[in-house]
């Protein structure tokens, strides 16, 4: 066995040693191949840098020349950049320019339609028919939203120079033909004759008068004082020399007088509750009436006469008494007669017969008065009343007219005001008339009983 071993590594000696010999040889091999492709590519390395030394020389100028063109290239960008900025700016400012004219212009326009609007409002009524045509263009031309700023200045350039001719017309005054509708209600051609913010018209037929507006759109010739100063105007209209009446209130005192009303139109504003009113006034003011002249017609005796009817009882002379009280009329005079007829009796039984004739005598002397305090209270709430269904009229034309014409307003409001006008009108005289008869009426049943009181104490003294 263990010469199988020395074989063995006999054997393995002489491989190892052979591998080592053979592996040197391939490492020399490798050196020397290794050796050579590295002086071929020292080779190659020395040509490429010949090479490259050749071709730098044109690049690098070539690359100089394309940085020049690129700096070339920026300045000229910078400058069209600063022009694009500069063109940017001065394009925005014209816009803003372009946007404030436009705004002056819309302004102007508006400014002038404006003056029109204002114009038309003064313009005295003998005055319309020769600017109505210019205002009507300015207002169209401001709302009709297709037409061009410029075209929209025309209308108004036209009332601004309307304007001036207009005040240049009237400084001084100024005479100019027409037509106007005179007293009678004729439509009459003539000569307006204008004084700053007084007009008058004189007629071709003669007539003369203050121009107002009336219910039509033609101006409406007020006659002055029946008539006086139509000669006068004539006269003037034609280039005379004449007095003119003028108003210091600027036609308000004759907007005043043509607002005042009669009693009876007055009272026909009121509406359907007025009249009982006026019913209830009128019904109060006869009562009153009558019943005035019934107390301070009521019989009253003489002075006196309870004294002297006392002393004939006290001399036991009761056919004297009665003599005496018979010629006494009235309520107290009855009374005075049942108390002598009686005064033999208890006096106890005497005084209530003469409250009883107080008692009858009472319901005579108040009668009908608390009519009167019925209409003092009554009147106020039909006023009240017709105030409450004014305002319903009211409000019902409002639902159908607007707020604009107040006219359509005014007969509702005057219902609602009148009626409670005249319910205070009646109500405050009746409540007084009641106060005054009342107090009357109390003053008579009061003398009454002061003469009972007189009778009972006196029989009490006899007896």
């Amino acid at each position: 066995m263990s010469k199988g071993i020395i074989k063995t590594a006999i054997a393995t000696f002489f491989l190892t040693v052979s591998a080592g010999l053979y592996g040197q040889d391939a490492l020399q091999q490798a050196s020397s191949e290794a050796d050579r492709k590295l002086e071929s590519a020292l080779a190659r390395l020395a040509d490429s840098r010949e090479a490259i030394g050749k071709e730098k020389i044109p690049l690098t100028a070539k690359r100089d020349a394309l940085f020049d063109e690129l700096q070339t290239l920026r300045r000229e960008a910078d400058r069209a950049q600063r022009l694009s900025d500069n063109q940017s700016a001065d394009l925005s400012s014209m816009e803003a320019n372009l946007a404030a004219q436009g705004e002056m212009v819309d302004y102007l326009i508006n400014l002038s339609a404006e003056f029109g609007r204002t114009l038309g409002a003064q313009l005295d009524p003998s005055e319309a028919s020769f600017y109505a045509d210019r205002i009507s263009a300015s207002e169209a031309a401001v709302e009709d939203p297709y037409i061009k700023p410029l075209v929209q200045l025309g209308p108004q350039k036209a009332i601004l120079a309307a304007g001036l001719d207009r005040m240049e017309s009237l400084s001084g005054g100024a005479t100019y033909p027409g037509s106007a509708i005179t007293e009678g209600g004729l439509l009459e051609e003539g000569s307006f004759l204008r004084f700053g913010p007084v007009t008058f018209f004189a007629s071709e037929s003669g007539k003369a008068g203050l121009v107002r507006q009336g219910q039509s759109l033609e101006p409406t010739a007020i006659p002055l004082a029946k008539g006086a100063f139509d000669a006068n105007i004539a006269a003037v209209a034609q280039g005379e020399t004449a007095a003119l009446p003028l108003d210091a209130t600027l036609n308000n005192a004759l907007a005043i007088a043509a607002t005042r009303q009669s009693l009876l139109e007055h009272i026909g504003k009121g509406g359907i509750w007025i009249y009982p009113i006026l019913g209830f006034a009128l019904l109060s003011l006869v009562v009153a009436a009558f019943k005035a002249f019934e107390i301070m017609t009521l019989p009253k005796p003489k002075d006196g006469l309870l004294a002297e009817v006392l002393s004939k009882l006290s001399d036991k002379k009761k056919e004297d008494a009665i003599k005496l009280a018979n010629g006494a009329d009235g309520p107290m005079g009855k009374m005075i007669q049942q108390g002598v007829r009686y005064s033999d009796h208890d006096p106890e039984l005497v005084e209530e017969i003469l409250y009883e004739s107080m008692v009858e005598t009472q319901p005579k002397v108040m009668r009908l008065l608390p009519f009167i305090s019925v209409t003092a209270a009554v009147a106020p709430l039909l006023g009240l009343l017709g105030t409450v269904t004014g305002m319903i009229n009211t409000f019902n034309r409002i639902k159908i007219f607007g707020t604009g014409d107040a006219k359509s307003l005014s007969g509702g409001i005057s219902e609602a005001l009148i009626t409670t006008e005249f319910g205070l009108i009646v109500a405050i005289p009746s409540l007084l008339l009641y106060a005054i008869l009342s107090r009357k009426a109390k003053g008579y049943l009061a003398r009454m009983e002061k003469m009972s009181i007189s009778f009972i104490n006196g029989i009490k003294t006899i007896a």
